[in-house]
């Protein structure tokens, strides 16, 4: 049986991790360094709250008709740091979905639900083609991985749109186990510092391997434009459950059937939990869970649980599966694109 810390439950294999002689992982070390600042729920809700009064007077400044903009999948998160941002905090919102081909219908039933219940303005936007199955099939290769491709162009895009807007603020609805399933550093971690480029961002998220991707030359960046970048959910405390139950309760948002890890509102991502099972032996939540163990938040028992049923349910493929996948991001037999948004 491989080794784990003992508090977290985090493989010996997992990038990063070093144990010390009571057998508890750096990553816990650094969470209890710093536990009181991250789990100061009423000094978090202030930082967040002067961050949105200040995007309001800079939006103002710039003669923006938006405070902010999100990312809108049609998922949990992004819908209600929405509704919170427009409701609770009276931010001007501009909702923005990329289409990659990768959506689902539950996604887009959800996005039209959502915009029907808590109106504001949205785009939907896409890419070249041929560009972005280059760069998917880059990532698979280079790395076995294709969503840090989908992240990046959601914010490059993201960025290009504040730049062209004057809107100074761009809030994202990463999960604090997302933000800190890799944080060993103050430095470039939420909320101890936020990002105001798009690179800035990106080396929160990828921790590094955007320099590898944009030292190919094969992936886009735009340096010359600032907006700070915010994650919602590392300034409020609100669980899964409760997120749900209250998008449920207060738009009539419906929740996915699975219970197995994944993003609902993605067909492709079964494909990116197998090839992390394969490449790293854990399925892609396995940094997430830990951050939820080491806060208290879940046993370190059911994690465990939970990660085996993900890898039983994730280590096999369809047949059709990987076929519909191929095609999205490989070209044809005939050397050009297959241009069908299945």
């Amino acid at each position: 049986m491989n080794k784990r810390c003992i508090i977290c439950g985090l493989p010996e294999h997992y990038t990063g991790i070093k144990f010390d002689q009571n057998g508890v992982c750096n990553y816990c070390n650094f969470y209890e360094e710093n536990k009181e600042f991250l789990e100061d729920s009423d000094r978090l809700e202030e930082m967040f709250r002067m961050k949105m009064e200040t995007a309001k007077q800079k939006a103002k400044e710039n003669g923006s008709k938006y405070d902010c903009l999100v990312g809108f999948s049609g998922g949990k998160d992004s819908t209600y740091v929405i509704q919170q941002l427009k409701e609770k905090y009276g931010m001007r919102v501009l909702a923005f979905t990329f289409q990659n081909a990768f959506s689902t219908e539950y996604g887009r039933r959800n996005i039209e639900n959502a915009l029907q219940k808590m109106p504001v303005d949205h785009i939907s936007f896409t890419m070249n083609d041929e560009e972005l199955r280059k760069a998917y099939t880059f990532s698979v290769n280079f790395m076995c991985n294709f969503c840090a491709i989908c992240f990046h162009y959601m914010h490059y895009y993201s960025y290009l749109f504040a730049g062209k807007n004057g809107i100074p603020l761009i809030v994202n609805g990463r999960t604090k186990g997302q933000i800190f399933q890799m944080a060993l550093d103050k430095d470039h971690l939420e909320p101890f510092e936020t990002s105001h480029s798009l690179l800035d961002f990106e080396h929160q998220m990828f921790h590094g391997l955007e320099e590898k991707l944009w030292s190919e030359e094969e992936i886009r960046y735009v340096r010359d434009i600032e907006a700070e970048a915010v994650s919602y959910f590392a300034y409020h405390e609100i669980s899964e459950e409760e997120v749900m139950r209250h998008l449920e309760q207060s738009i009539g948002w419906t929740r996915p059937k699975s219970k197995a890890g994944g993003h609902p509102d993605c067909y492709a991502h079964a494909l990116a939990e197998h090839m992390s099972i394969g490449k790293r032996g854990f399925p892609t939540r396995q940094g997430e869970l830990s951050v939820e163990v080491r806060r208290g938040k879940l046993p370190v028992e059911e994690m465990i649980q939970i990660l085996e049923q993900d890898t039983l349910h994730f280590s096999t493929i369809s047949a059709e599966e990987k076929r519909k996948f191929e095609e999205r991001i490989r070209k044809n037999k005939h050397g050009k694109n297959d241009n069908t948004n299945n």
